[in-house]
């Protein structure tokens, strides 16, 4: 049984653990019976160990297919007009929702654009958030500098990781796993993360990516206006994360370790 996501308020565990304990009565029976519990990051395990035995659970991350992120030409895609552009791009992908901190974000795109003024944010996905987020982004007088795209097909995004200067992961809330974050990695896009969740377990400060506290719009401005400046550390950032994407995170190293343990269990049983 792998355990993908977890139900978590930061710190607050006395408020969490009993509100899990009910939101996961009705899978307590899978639990139980499971010789095996997956989980994709040590903080999504220490989760689910409230709720079975700690020797049953396992971390193994989620992979990426690297090869379908890593764009060399996009030449055939240039009638796409946020491709063509020469602005500095700044990227964001996921489900418009509180949690994902997306408006902390825009608010944090008022502080990029009075050190580099045509600097493009480009929102990928879709939500709740939008209309807000629209009313917000016009109020703010950001509508040239933001784009909501709303969803991008499949095909499409790796490009958009692609030609993006930098990645951007504000979360605010617990994340087990930010899958994302290996699309942005296996592109060589550098990354500014919030420090929250499983996130520290993928990105190392200063080394895979910059890492900033959860909510706080000034500082990821300063993180993101970094990168965008220094292109010699965004450079470094972007091969270091190219590298271990390679090393722990691609499909053949994380199917290898799934069908290892697999083969345990099934001799065991």
């Amino acid at each position: 049984l792998t355990n993908h996501t977890i139900f978590v308020m930061n710190d607050y565990k006395q408020i969490w653990v009993p509100a899990s304990f009910f939101f996961l009565y009705p899978f307590r029976k899978f639990i139980d019976k499971a010789d095996l519990l997956i989980a994709v990051s040590h903080v999504a395990a220490e989760f689910i160990r409230h709720f079975t035995k700690s020797d049953k659970v396992v971390v193994v991350p989620n992979g990426v297919d690297i090869n379908k992120f890593r764009i060399k030409d996009t030449s055939h895609n240039v009638h796409i007009e946020f491709l063509r552009d020469q602005r500095p791009k700044i990227l964001f992908v996921g489900r418009l929702v509180y949690r994902k901190g997306v408006h902390i974000l825009v608010e944090a795109m008022q502080h990029v654009i009075k050190r580099i003024p045509d600097a493009h944010l480009l929102v990928v996905g879709e939500g709740y958030m939008e209309k807000f987020l629209r009313v917000m982004i016009k109020s703010l007088g950001l509508e040239r500098n933001i784009k909501l795209l709303g969803y991008v097909p499949e095909d499409i995004l790796p490009y958009l990781y692609s030609v993006s200067d930098v990645f951007v992961f504000p979360s605010l809330l617990c994340e087990s796993f930010g899958i994302t974050l290996l699309e942005a990695m296996a592109s060589g896009t550098p990354i500014v993360a919030s420090n929250v969740g499983g996130v520290p377990e993928i990105i190392e400060d200063e080394v895979t990516g910059l890492l900033v506290k959860r909510g706080d719009d000034k500082e990821l401005a300063e993180h993101i206006i970094k990168l965008l400046v220094d292109r010699r550390l965004a450079n470094e950032i972007a091969r270091n994360s190219l590298q271990v994407v390679k090393e722990r995170y691609s499909w053949p190293v994380i199917v290898d370790r799934i069908e290892e343990l697999y083969e345990k269990v099934a001799f065991r049983t």
